[in-house]
């Protein structure tokens, strides 16, 4: 014995077959709403997804070592990579950038005023940014802020994939201290005149990262510290 079940429904006309039911005022008002509809979908979807463009204040400081051991302890490379600051972000003109970024008060002071202690600060500063993916973020350009004896010249990048993440690559020049020019001289046996007063180093390094965490990036000669935190 087999049950069947019959299906009982109503065919719905489309709305070419209801313009014989519907009069013409009324017809072009349902038109009207569907497209009124289908508008605010779409602009409900743009909104959705600018609003799901985190927006963070990162801020990071740039400072050297001032030891001699940092220069004696490490073999340094003859030629280095120069960072890529192709279509980097300005600080002095954020209003132009894509990023939506505005400079920010510094929070970091008092870790500054104790690095400052025992080194010489080259780069602090603060401000807000929007963190889009890898490939769609460009790179802020990093410089040095104060005078000194070292030249720093990079980038860093905020994105956001799953997590955040900074990624850096900076390039400090730093005079030679003479103590250390007066050894290689006299090691190698030539005239000091011959030896070069400036020496390159860099930095590359990526790191995923919380909103609230101070990181550290290390280097024998110069290092970064940075934060970046979240906004409402």
């Amino acid at each position: 014995m087999s049950i069947q079940f019959q299906k009982n429904y109503t065919r719905v006309p489309s709305l070419e077959q209801a313009q014989f039911t519907l009069s013409p005022p009324l017809l072009k008002a349902f038109k009207g709403l569907v497209a009124l509809s289908f508008i605010t979908g779409l602009m409900g979807v743009h909104t959705y997804a600018k609003a799901e463009t985190p927006n963070y204040t990162i801020e990071v400081i740039v400072f050297e070592n001032l030891a001699l051991k940092g220069w004696t302890e490490e073999r340094w490379p003859d030629e280095i990579e120069l960072p890529n600051t192709d279509n980097s972000v300005s600080l002095s003109a954020p209003q132009k950038s894509r990023l939506y970024l505005k400079k920010r008060n510094t929070q970091l002071t008092t870790v500054a005023e104790k690095v400052a202690k025992n080194y010489r600060i080259l780069f602090h500063q603060a401000w807000s940014q929007n963190a889009y993916s890898p490939k769609k973020t460009p790179t802020v350009l990093i410089e040095n802020d104060r005078a000194g004896s070292s030249n720093l010249l990079g980038t860093v990048k905020l994105y956001k994939t799953r997590f955040a993440h900074v990624q850096f690559d900076l390039e400090v020049e730093k005079r030679i201290p003479l103590k250390v020019r007066e050894a290689v001289a006299e090691n190698q046996q030539v005239d000091l005149d011959y030896l070069p007063t400036h020496w390159r180093f860099n930095l590359v390094e990526s790191r995923k990262i919380k909103p609230g965490e101070l990181h550290y990036i290390d280097h024998p000669l110069f290092g970064i510290l940075v934060q970046i935190r979240k906004n409402n």
